[in-house]
């Protein structure tokens, strides 16, 4: 890797009336975002300020992600409820939690995977039909991780819990002092942040090999390139952190101050490339930002 790299602002997106949750790819070079206004727009590079209105739920949107084959989008909803999209169709719901949905992980048409707020892993498939409903804890599941033989869940009750394949409990690891907002896999590791501000890297053996003060608040999201070689952190701090992949140095503090970034909480982040991503914010904006090497 470069020892020196240069990272700028490209772009300001600004579209929603209120505070930006989430980011999912749409695999051809654009992305969509949803808030707590409810609205889902499609944003391409290159067309400041010119998203275009993809669909509306009546409520705030914490989580979504696209299934191609189908050109759906699933949202997940304050109220506990997902909501099937598909731009022209009147949006399809499904009551699943009780409490806000914060994670969808989609495996096939038969197993579809939300954690919420109510700690619970539900397993329903695209015909709305709920096949399992899995108590994990008392407290609020804030993100789901796959992995090589099935899957990690983080829990506002500072814990990782590891499922099989089968979604059986295998292992409850206690891995922040409280809260599990991110996960992520990276060169056969797993990484953690949590409300106690800090990234924790964990070896195949769930070993922690790395315990990081990588914020001065709540780290809310983690994302890697697709080559493995960059980390980006997103924080309730108002900062945007790159890290080296490889040894987990931090290369960049990326702040309103010298990078015209956000003003408040970063909330998400989505890679385009492996040069370039997109993060947003409680501030209602949305930037993207190019890598280059100096």
């Amino acid at each position: 890797m470069p020892t020196k790299l240069q990272v700028s602002l490209l772009q300001n997106y600004n579209g929603h009336k209120q505070s930006v949750y989430c980011l999912c790819s749409d695999l051809n070079g654009g992305f969509f975002s949803g808030g707590s206004d409810g609205y889902v727009i499609h944003w391409q590079i290159g067309n400041n300020n010119d998203g275009k209105l993809f669909a509306t739920v009546p409520e705030a949107i914490y989580t979504m992600t696209l299934i191609p084959k189908l050109n759906i989008i699933l949202v997940g909803g304050q109220s506990g409820t997902m909501y099937y999209l598909k731009q022209g169709n009147a949006p399809i719901s499904q009551k699943l939690h009780n409490k806000g949905i914060f994670g969808i992980h989609v495996i096939s048409e038969d197993q579809i995977l939300t954690v919420g707020g109510d700690g619970i892993l539900k397993v329903s498939d695209w015909y709305t039909r709920i096949h399992k409903s899995i108590q994990l804890s008392a407290q609020s599941l804030r993100a789901i991780q796959p992995s090589e033989t099935g899957f990690y869940i983080g829990s506002s009750d500072g814990n990782i819990y590891v499922l099989n394949a089968d979604f059986e409990l295998k292992e409850t690891q206690k891995a922040h002092g409280n809260s599990v907002f991110a996960l992520e896999r990276s060169n056969n590791h797993l990484i953690s942040g949590g409300r106690d501000a800090k990234l924790k890297v964990w070896n195949e053996k769930g070993e922690n090999t790395h315990a990081i003060d990588a914020h001065w608040f709540t780290i809310h999201s983690i994302k890697s390139n697709n080559t493995h070689t960059f980390l980006v952190t997103t924080s309730m701090d108002k900062t945007i952190r790159l890290w080296n992949a490889q040894d987990f140095s931090l290369i960049k503090v990326i702040d309103n101050v010298k990078f015209e970034g956000h003003k408040s909480s970063v909330n998400g982040c989505v890679w385009l490339s492996d040069t370039m991503f997109v993060t947003c914010s409680d501030d209602r904006s949305i930037k993207c930002w190019q890598i280059k090497n100096t």
